[in-house]
């Protein structure tokens, strides 16, 4: 699903470098798989969207959504090596986690605990819990994606603030179709 919403991302992005070059969303085109682009915006209308369709709302709850999973993810990967159970993680709990991991989480253990100890102190602070928490969230949905995934608001043919599947579908024009 992740794959199919990036694919979704990437054309809305050229969609939206094509809505400010045209005047009209009508001969906006998208490369790839035009059929598989309208699943995907429709998938995201049905998951974020009210009656009406999707709104600017529905995208920024889809986009806080991504990113909270993804920090969360982050987090909790850290939380689970926190023995003492104080918010934070230093080298002795990290190393008894090492212990019962394998050569190869052993390896990525220690990659993102030094990645994640910012000051080099020998300890991930709850303040740098924190910032890997946002780091991954934006490396889940970087702010072009979150700004493609904006953009797609400008296929809104009625002026209703609301995007519906038919406008998505309306916007588009199979490369085999267009002139």
């Amino acid at each position: 699903m992740r794959r199919r919403m990036m694919m979704a991302v990437l054309m809305a992005m050229g969609l939206a470098r094509a809505a400010s070059a045209q005047d009209s969303i009508a001969d906006l085109r998208v490369g790839g798989d035009p059929d598989r682009f309208v699943a995907d915006v429709t998938d995201l209308i049905a998951g974020f969207g009210g009656p009406q369709g999707l709104t600017a709302a529905g995208i920024e709850d889809h986009i806080a959504l991504g990113r909270a999973g993804a920090r969360a993810s982050a987090l909790r990967r850290l939380l689970a090596m926190d023995l003492d159970g104080d918010g934070a993680l230093d080298r002795a709990e990290m190393k008894v986690s090492q212990r019962a991991a394998s050569a190869a989480m052993r390896g990525r253990m220690e990659r993102q605990f030094i990645a994640a100890d910012g000051d080099g102190d020998g300890r991930i602070s709850p303040v740098e819990m924190a910032e890997v928490g946002r780091t991954a969230a934006l490396r889940a949905l970087g702010e072009a994606e979150a700004e493609a995934l904006r953009a797609l608001m400008s296929l809104d043919r009625n002026g209703d603030a609301a995007l519906t599947r038919d406008e998505v579908a309306a916007a588009i024009i199979p490369p085999d179709k267009a002139t």
